[in-house]
């Protein structure tokens, strides 16, 4: 039997993650099996108080109730004097819970600075659980073996596993979730595997079809009628999933059908809306706002114009990509931070989805545009490779193993502030000799005027005079010798076959590469040099990016295996 035959075949069990009362009974009054009961959601869901949990536990009449138990935000790796609580945690919840009219069970996790699943203190919290059944939660995913954590977690007695198959959305993950399903069948008694990340009622189906999973996590929630930032269970989005189950095969996209790509930049917010094809069919640019808020106002605006013309010529949405910069949770479209639009713990996706009432995926810039370069420009085909965007900073993307690399704290690829240069130049960042003091935009010009250059130039123009000024030659040799450095340290960690720089100073061409590719070779003694290319999408990556993210959020991720470069850098005809 195939996987997809499976999950059309079997019962697809449904549970909803909530942080209150009135989400708990949404998800018992509208059939889902269990719910995942947490605090603080912004945090990733931490231990629910005990009023919570007893309030619960007596208004529910048929949703299972699963308790995570997880004392702080933050990485994985606890204290002895952390485990402790914990364990009293538990032990208290399995008191309360010998009364419960339905089932409940605790969700934990643990991890050492390894990286591995954390051995001892999982034998330590499931004691403490007893008779309650354990899940594992996506503490699995941090792992740096998913498979061997597996095998910890079957050995140890783990009744389940939260996972997506790795640091990112399920639908990225599907065929590390295919061979953790195979495995879950393979022994009866090994965990069963509960896919969670980025699960939508508009993807449920293509997930469950491609890894053969009957069991899915999701946070039904979208913006609360307050207006103050906060979430709610939304029984409608519980409704949708529950259709979308009941539908045997994924819906089909119509000739008029597209998505909104939004690519959020410093001053401006540029909006397209693309085809299936890949082709951008309008666009629109409006300036960012003053404020958070402001700017959140102004998205909205944007994503509502353009729908409205895409219903003028005949069109109608499926979904929504926004890439951002900052600290982007992709999974729970959250934007941790973003100094730039003054946003921080901005819950974007489900607001933009509730305003909309569409799916919607947020997704870093960078990153995103990294996905684009390796889908369709000059990464295309590179299972490891890495993007430097190098503008008024410098940041990276970074793919191994043909998977984005996120971090702890979605902040991997911060490139521009790995010191290159030793007790170097202050860097605003508080450091010292960062790459992008020496080799960025606002860097070269910064040092070029402070060398005595003729001031108010830009990069593009200072690399006009190389060769004439012997300043612009300094101030550029010492860039390049930064960004080799950085290189350096990026190809002995990172090994990536191809290196990819994109942004305005990259346009330099031979001025930048020729040294470049000469110093890092001659700095890699016992290595070669990774390749190192000049970016074929340019400025449009982000946007090509955020509609990937819009097609995947709508479900119909396949269509983008069809694009071809031509098509999406077609031109674009404003809106």
């Amino acid at each position: 039997m195939s996987a997809s035959d499976s999950a059309q075949t079997s019962r697809v069990l449904v549970e909803l993650c909530v942080d209150d009362l009135e989400g708990a009974l949404v998800a018992d009054r509208e059939g889902a099996d269990r719910i995942e009961l947490c605090a603080d959601l912004l945090e990733g869901g931490t231990t629910p108080s005990m009023g919570t949990i007893l309030a619960v536990l007596d208004a529910v009449e048929r949703v299972g109730v699963q308790i995570i138990v997880r004392p702080r935000g933050g990485d994985f790796v606890y204290s002895e004097a952390e485990v402790d609580v914990m364990c009293r945690d538990l032990r208290a919840i399995a008191a309360a819970a010998a009364g419960a009219r339905t089932p409940v069970g605790v969700v934990v996790g643990a991890l050492t600075a390894a990286s591995e699943v954390d051995a001892a203190a999982l034998r330590r919290l499931i004691d403490a659980a007893a008779p309650l059944p354990v899940t594992f939660h996506k503490a699995f995913d941090a792992t740096s073996d998913l498979l061997a954590a597996y095998d910890v977690l079957a050995a140890a007695g783990v009744e389940r596993v939260l996972t997506s198959g790795g640091p990112h959305p399920a639908l990225q993950g599907i065929d590390v979730l295919a061979e953790l399903v195979r495995w879950s069948r393979a022994e009866p008694a090994a965990p069963t595997v509960l896919v969670g990340g980025s699960v939508r009622p508009a993807n449920v189906r293509e997930i469950l079809n491609a890894t053969g999973a009957t069991e899915v996590h999701l946070r039904a929630q979208t913006a609360s009628p307050r207006g103050d930032g906060t979430l709610r269970t939304d029984p409608d989005v519980v409704r949708d999933l529950f259709a979308a189950l009941e539908n045997p095969t994924t819906d089909t996209l119509s000739d008029a059908s597209v998505v909104i790509a939004v690519d959020i930049g410093g001053t401006n917010l540029k909006g397209a809306i693309v085809d299936a094809s890949g082709r951008t069919i309008a666009s629109r640019s409006v300036g960012v706002g003053a404020t958070g808020d402001e700017s959140i106002a102004r998205i909205i605006e944007l994503l509502q114009g353009l729908r409205a013309h895409t219903e003028q010529s005949g069109h109608h949405v499926v979904g929504i990509g926004v890439v951002t910069p900052g600290m982007v949770e992709a999974e729970n479209g959250i934007v941790r931070y973003a100094s730039t639009l003054d946003w921080t713990d901005v819950p974007l996706g489900p607001i933009l989805s509730a305003e909309l009432g569409v799916p919607v995926e947020i997704g870093h810039d960078v990153r995103s545009s990294g996905l684009a370069e390796s889908l369709f420009g000059a990464s295309k085909g590179v299972a490891n490779s890495v993007l430097v965007a190098i503008g008024t900073g410098v940041a990276a993307s970074i793919l191994s193993g043909g998977h984005p690399v996120v971090g702890a704290v979605t902040t991997a690829g911060e490139l521009g502030h790995i010191p290159a240069i030793p007790d170097g130049e202050p860097c605003t960042c508080g450091q010292h000799g960062c790459l992008e003091v020496y080799l960025s935009g606002a860097g070269i010009a910064r040092r070029y005027a402070a060398a005595g250059g003729e001031p108010g130039l830009d990069a593009a123009a200072i690399s006009v005079r190389l060769g004439h000024d012997p300043v612009a030659d300094r101030v550029w040799a010492d860039g390049v010798h930064a960004l080799a450095l950085g290189l350096k340290s990026v190809t002995l960690l990172i090994d990536p076959a191809v290196i990819v720089l994109a942004g305005g100073v990259s346009r330099a061409g031979g001025l930048l590469l020729d040294p470049l590719r000469a110093e890092l070779a001659q700095s890699l003694v016992w290595r070669e040099a990774p390749e190192i290319r000049v970016s074929e999408l340019g400025t449009a990556g982000g946007r090509i990016g955020a509609a990937v993210l819009a097609f995947r959020a709508s479900g119909h991720g396949e269509v983008v295996d069809r694009w071809t470069t031509a098509d999406v850098l077609a031109e674009e005809p404003r809106a």
